[in-house]
């Protein structure tokens, strides 16, 4: 990613610098911070250009409900420059900003030792595969095909 140059003014180097900045842009601020309609095409670009960009999905509530009376989600992609892994890179993140917040609540909380003695017999096994981590709560992929294959 070194040595790159875009013409001033574009859009293309416009976005580049902002992301240059260590911040995160989704389509409604390049909208109205930048003036980008496109920012899908922008970011094309930029990746076509040699810019690793990481790509977040977040989980977001929407109007309404679902016939089921549930409620509606959708997934706003956010970008920010991929300086860890010098590759483009996706994410998704299943958990709402109050989902995020329940689950730390209950995750940090205590668990009776009858129970951690229970939970640590019934799941003290052992099983090959891989397992792929990408992260955090919020962005964790695990394969685990062969634990479902045994019927664990």
């Amino acid at each position: 990613m070194e040595n790159l140059k875009f013409k001033d003014g574009t859009q293309k180097k416009d976005l580049y610098d902002y992301l240059m900045l260590d911040k995160t842009i989704t389509t409604r601020d390049a909208q109205l911070n930048l003036g980008i309609m496109d920012l899908q095409g922008v970011i094309r670009d930029l990746k076509k250009a040699g810019v690793y960009i990481c790509t977040i999905a977040t989980k977001v509530p929407r109007r309404g409900l679902n016939k089921d009376g549930s409620k509606r989600y959708a997934y706003v992609n956010s970008y920010s420059i991929e300086k860890i892994f010098n590759s483009n890179t996706e994410k998704t993140s299943y958990l709402t900003e109050s989902e995020k917040k329940e689950h730390k609540k209950w995750y940090n909380s205590p668990v009776p030792e009858k129970n951690q003695k229970e939970l640590i017999s019934k799941y003290n096994t052992t099983a090959s595969g891989h397992c792929t981590l990408t992260g955090g709560i919020d962005n964790t992929i695990n394969n685990i095909n062969d634990l479902i294959n045994k019927g664990l």
